[in-house]
């Protein structure tokens, strides 16, 4: 009876791997740049087969392929496994012959129970999993037949298992850790790439030279713009995503519109792209043969980026944390290459279970995915987020963020921004663009970069927004020291009218009471 259980449960798990392994080659040969990208990241080899040789030889053979960059077709894989031999057979015969490719490559999921997976890592996960249980079952029977043996040192033995069992629990727990080597290396490559591009960071670059050196070019981490009502965070989250995907030529750039429909949107970026007015770029309505000229320069520059600048709104529906997820992974395994992900705004992803927290627990959950999202995938996150109403009328400060502590301690980098113009109409953040025919006044927005965990913070740069064409403008070096020194004198001259207005308060009180 127990040999008949057990042969029934052998013969199950077999069916099991084999199925598991048609699943993995299917897929593979349906979508071999991403599938194939997939398994050369998670580091599955024909180890991880524990099938029949056959799907083993026609895996290792498959990635090499794709290795080699060459394109997964039957003529290439049929020569490749026709051209190699493993003992007196070629390894065509192995696999089970031409016929047996034929099917697998022009109809992949035929077999019953094999079908396409978006995403192969659950499959990986399964059969590592299931790799782990089956060999730590067998060397427990070895070790434990060892035990009974009398010839054997039982403390030896112990041993050897307890090693035995070891390597099994290191290889399921820990999985494949890199070496602080591995890490050198990679640093080593981006110095020395930067080195040859003549950049003094290793992050990505962007038109805002300034912000660049402060946070050393956008990293893979997370990072987070605030402020308050109307202080420019959607324009500014657009002009960072076009830059990226503009002065990046290995970037794929995917921003998630969430505030703005692609209608919008297209039209800012064309807007400052070209320094076009945008309310020419969307509707034309004056015969002007310049700006109709840029414009269509324009249109044909915005369009020949349509590989590496991807642009989502919600026409298809809300988006959850889930989907941001899928859609990033699948861009970065099809696009290769980097990718940065900017999201106008983060509170509008959709998060399991919602309407059931507080809008703070929200953000919280938020700001730890997008976090997880850049450190896992490897991707820029750069996300918005707004301030309560009560702030706008004020410059923020990092304490503003201290009741949404996921927003203050998981970003890499936080920057608030501030329009002083939006407040206060006598504001001297306020500049007069001269010599142009339709002259008009330039608001001046600061960016106060609050948080920076590598660089320097409590730091103010200063930037002109044109209004125009919805674009913001650096100011140089000498103009952001004016700056701030003009905000510390007007710091400094409030704090005296405050103490003067302190005196001349305590002044009434003590004649007040003199005469009484």
């Amino acid at each position: 009876m127990s040999n008949n259980l057990l042969k029934t449960e052998l013969v199950e798990y077999l069916k099991e791997v084999e199925l598991d392994e048609e699943r993995v080659l299917a897929n593979l040969v349906f979508d071999p740049n991403v599938i194939g990208q997939q398994l050369l990241e998670n580091h599955f080899t024909v180890d991880d087969f524990k099938g029949t040789e056959a799907n083993r030889v026609l895996l290792a053979t498959i990635l090499e392929i794709i290795e080699d960059e060459e394109t997964l077709s039957l003529p290439n894989l049929v020569a490749r496994l026709i051209n190699q031999t493993q003992g007196k057979k070629t390894k065509l015969e192995i696999v089970g012959g031409e016929s047996r490719i034929k099917d697998l490559m022009l109809n992949p999921f035929s077999t019953p129970g094999v079908k396409m997976l978006e995403d192969i890592e659950p499959l990986i996960e399964q059969i590592r999993d299931r790799n782990i249980r089956y060999d730590s079952h067998k060397t427990f029977i070895q070790y434990s037949e060892k035990i009974i043996d009398n010839d054997k040192e039982v403390f030896e033995v112990l041993s050897e298992g307890i090693q035995a069992l070891r390597s099994i629990f290191l290889r399921g727990s820990a999985g494949y850790i890199r070496s602080i080597d591995s890490h050198i290396d990679e640093m080593q490559e981006l110095i020395a790439d930067r080195r040859y591009r003549k950049q003094s960071y290793l992050g990505l670059n962007t038109n805002f030279p300034i912000l660049m050196e402060k946070l050393n070019g956008f990293q893979k981490e997370f990072y987070l713009i605030t402020g308050g009502v109307g202080m420019g965070k959607s324009t500014f989250a657009t002009q960072l995503a076009w830059d990226l995907a503009t002065m990046n030529p290995e970037l794929t750039v995917i921003f998630f519109s969430l505030d703005l429909n692609r209608i919008d949107a297209t039209a800012k970026i064309i807007s400052q792209c070209g320094e076009i007015p945008i309310d020419y770029v969307k509707n034309p309505y004056s015969a002007r043969e310049d700006l109709e000229e840029r414009r269509n320069a324009t249109l044909e520059k915005v369009s020949a980026m349509n590989r590496r600048f991807i642009l989502v709104d919600e026409s298809s529906g809300r988006l959850s944390i889930d989907d941001v997820k899928k859609y990033v992974k699948r861009t970065r395994l099809e696009r290769g290459g980097e990718v940065a992900v900017v999201i106008d705004p983060l509170y509008k992803i959709l998060i399991r279970n919602q309407y059931h927290i507080s809008f703070n627990e929200k953000c919280n959950t938020l700001a730890s995915e997008l976090k997880s999202l850049a450190a896992v995938e490897g991707v820029t996150v750069i996300a918005t987020a707004g301030l309560p109403k009560a702030i706008s009328n004020r410059r923020p400060v990092k304490e503003d963020l201290e009741e949404i502590t996921g927003l203050l301690y998981d970003p890499y980098a936080i920057f608030f921004l501030y329009c002083d113009y939006l407040n206060n109409f006598d504001t001297p953040f306020l500049e007069w663009e001269w010599g142009k025919e339709d002259s008009f006044m330039i608001p001046i927005t600061e960016a106060f970069v609050a948080k920076n965990k590598m660089g320097s913070s409590n730091s103010t740069i200063f930037y002109r927004y044109f209004e125009a064409f919805s674009k913001f403008k650096e100011c140089a070096p000498q103009e952001v020291e004016n700056y701030s020194a003009m905000i510390d004198n007007l710091e400094r001259f409030k704090e005296v009218q405050a103490n003067q207005a302190m005196k001349q308060q305590n002044i009434n009180g003590s004649h007040r009471q003199e005469e009484f």
